[in-house]
């Protein structure tokens, strides 16, 4: 005989294990975000957090310089070197190079072109970017016209150049009309018998410039050096743009560049910084207060072995007892 069996009543409130999570909180009117949220969260985030690094130039209470500013936006928007490299056509050595402020081995006129182009992957001013890496990077000269950097001395104009082209092309035709008339009067000139005739050597100018000695080069041997007359911030590179210093000397400290070999040395205070040979002071690198940039070191050095070098003995006159 069968028996119809009543399910038993469900007590009000209670619900099924499914819809309680391990700490008890109810998922049954819980709405999960999607992946797709998720992410454009984090990239919201990090795009906040990109705009404050590149406005204030500090990463977790670390002064950083532009280089160093691009790298770390560029990982906190989650971007790898090779997947910009791949999207902008730029090798990733050569972006690895423009975070570290070693642009050596990039082509010149390439530089400028770069920095636009990763600036506006990253999503930052391009203008600035370029303005800002100029102003910490100045050894660069396609760089330099790049933004205001301040420069020593006053810089002209730039005049058309018609005038230099029709200034030229009338000295060539000059030229040209002195040389056919020139020509002229050679081949109508009577024709000259050449005669042996003895040459006369004259010695005046051995007795005009017998005490005169050459002038010597600067030596190399000379000890020149930087000295740090003030705390300040000093670069010196070398001919291909290779980097030997680049940080903040402590007031007294010295460095010593490798002579005649086309160094350069760019400091943000001039004044800062002076050329000596021991305890000679030769000059400042430059202005007080004022930016330089890729001042040559080779061109102190006959300065230097000027000041350094004995005072003249002037001749002693004839006696005329001895005449």
């Amino acid at each position: 005989m069968a028996h119809n069996m009543t399910p038993e009543p469900v007590e009000d409130g209670q619900k099924s294990e499914e819809a309680v999570t391990e700490n008890g909180t109810d998922r049954s009117n819980v709405t999960p975000i999607s992946p797709r949220a998720a992410r454009e969260l984090e990239v919201r985030e990090g795009r906040v957090r990109a705009e404050e690094i590149f406005r204030t130039a500090e990463y977790e209470g670390e002064a950083l310089r532009m280089g160093q500013v691009l790298r770390r936006v560029r990982e906190v928007l989650g971007y790898q070197l090779t997947e910009i490299a791949k999207e902008t056509r730029i090798r990733d050595n050569f972006l690895m190079g423009i975070e570290r402020m070693e642009v050596q081995t990039i082509a010149p006129g390439y530089l400028k072109a770069y920095l636009l182009t990763y600036a506006r992957y990253l999503g930052l001013p391009e203008q600035e970017v370029v303005q800002r890496y100029t102003r910490e990077c100045g050894g660069l000269d396609e760089v330099k016209s790049a933004a205001p950097v301040p420069k020593m001395g006053q810089i002209d104009k730039n005049a058309t150049k018609w005038p230099l082209i029709v200034a030229g092309a009338a000295l060539l035709a000059a030229v040209v009309a002195a040389g056919v008339t020139a020509m002229v009067m050679m081949n109508n000139a009577p024709e000259e018998l050449l005669s042996e005739a003895p040459v006369a050597v004259s010695g005046a100018r051995d007795s005009l410039f017998a005490d005169v000695r050459p002038q010597a080069g600067a030596p190399v041997e000379l000890p020149l050096e930087i000295f740090a007359a003030r705390q300040g911030w000093l670069e010196v590179r070398g001919a291909d743009g290779t980097i030997f210093l680049s940080r903040t000397l402590a007031e007294g400290e010295t460095y010593f560049p490798r002579l005649n070999a086309s160094w350069t040395v760019s400091a943000r205070n001039g004044g800062d910084f002076q050329w000596r040979v021991g305890d000679v002071v030769i000059g400042p690198i430059g202005p007080d207060g004022a930016q330089v940039f890729s001042v040559s070191v080779d061109e102190q050095l006959p300065l230097a072995a000027e000041m350094l070098a004995p005072p003249a003995v002037p001749a002693a006159e004839d006696d005329p007892a001895t005449q």
